[in-house]
């Protein structure tokens, strides 16, 4: 199925948000994949889009991870992240401007 934004399929933009979100939040792909019980492959499969985030493991993003599914879903564009110590703010402030800087170059 695809959505309007970009003519990416929903399990395309799923898939890069959460690989958005897993690297802003400084997890490997593997720490990831552990927590839902997958290999790494799958997760990267999950990532491009190639299936799809089932509600496991968006369960697991929401209570493990302290992840804003708003954001992994598309539903904003900035996710809402608990800042619990500098690392979380820094790369918070980080992802900020990466973002301020794309839109700034369109």
């Amino acid at each position: 199925m695809k959505s309007n934004k970009d003519s990416f399929t929903i399990d395309e933009i799923i898939g890069r948000n959460l690989q958005n979100y897993r690297k802003l939040m400084g997890l490997e792909r593997k720490e990831v994949a552990e927590a839902f019980h997958i290999t790494d492959d799958a997760l990267y499969r999950i990532e491009k889009g190639q299936n799809g985030l089932t509600s496991v493991y968006a369960y697991v993003l929401a209570n493990t991870f302290h992840c804003d599914m708003n954001y992994i879903f598309g539903g904003t564009d900035i996710p809402d992240i608990v800042a619990t110590d500098e690392k979380d703010i820094s790369r918070v402030l980080r992802y900020c401007a990466e973002l301020i800087e794309m839109r700034s170059n369109k």
